[in-house]
């Protein structure tokens, strides 16, 4: 019943963090307030958390990816959110957007901006949050592309990936507890190279009954795609 807003006026009253807005009638929308102790948040996942960690059973957590750091929150009394943890990674240069893996152990994370910065190829950061007090890195996933990336959603074992020029990735997250990850599959729409460059996919949509996945390419539009047999 709420809608939390990301990416705020870094000058308005809660300094960049996400709104909290009541949508249970959502032709009267009613500002609950926000969380700014964890500062800008460019991007948010809120769960109903039914994870590892049996303290957080049941409350509203958010995991806030800000620009430098990771937040983990409890936003379940919208009036006094708490912050639980943070917590960063080497070589930070924008920690853009993270998601759930479906048990709520893992949380995976992008930097959008290491690649062209640092000029490493793709990097996604895993954490273990099996403890939402005590959060801790798993491992990097190094790809195989030069690109950056940009959002990325778990469905089951697979993770979509949308990495700008080399379209959308599938990585196989079967093996996410050994510390393994693999590229089983891709859809490219920028086919002329993959260079750490703003062009390509910018998001992609895994989670639709049918399996389509709908893909958002900036320069050429929508695509639709199914895994193919």
């Amino acid at each position: 019943g709420y809608a939390f807003v990301v990416g705020t006026n870094r000058n308005g009253p809660f300094q960049g963090g996400p709104l909290f807005i009541n949508i249970q009638n959502p032709t009267a929308p009613v500002s609950e307030g926000g969380f700014g102790n964890g500062g800008y948040s460019h991007d948010a996942q809120v769960v109903t958390y039914s994870g590892p960690d049996t303290d957080y059973t049941g409350k509203e957590i958010l995991i806030g990816s800000n620009e430098d750091e990771v937040v983990i929150a409890d936003v379940t009394n919208k009036s006094n959110p708490v912050t639980i943890s943070t917590i960063g990674y080497s070589n930070i240069e924008y920690t853009h957007q993270g998601w759930f893996t479906e048990d709520l152990r893992y949380f995976i994370v992008g930097d959008e901006l290491d690649e062209q910065s640092i000029g490493i190829n793709t990097r996604t950061i895993i954490f273990d949050f099996s403890d939402l007090d005590n959060p801790s890195l798993s491992f990097e996933y190094i790809a195989q592309n030069t690109s950056i990336d940009h959002n990325g959603y778990p469905v089951g074992d697979s993770y979509f990936l949308a990495s700008y020029r080399p379209g959308m990735r599938e990585i196989d997250i079967s093996n996410i507890g050994n510390q393994n990850m693999n590229e089983v599959g891709f859809f490219d729409t920028y086919p002329s190279n993959d260079n750490a460059a703003f062009n390509g996919v910018w998001n992609v949509y895994p989670y639709f009954a049918s399996k389509n996945i709908v893909i958002s390419d900036i320069e050429k539009g929508l695509f639709i795609v199914k895994k193919s047999e």
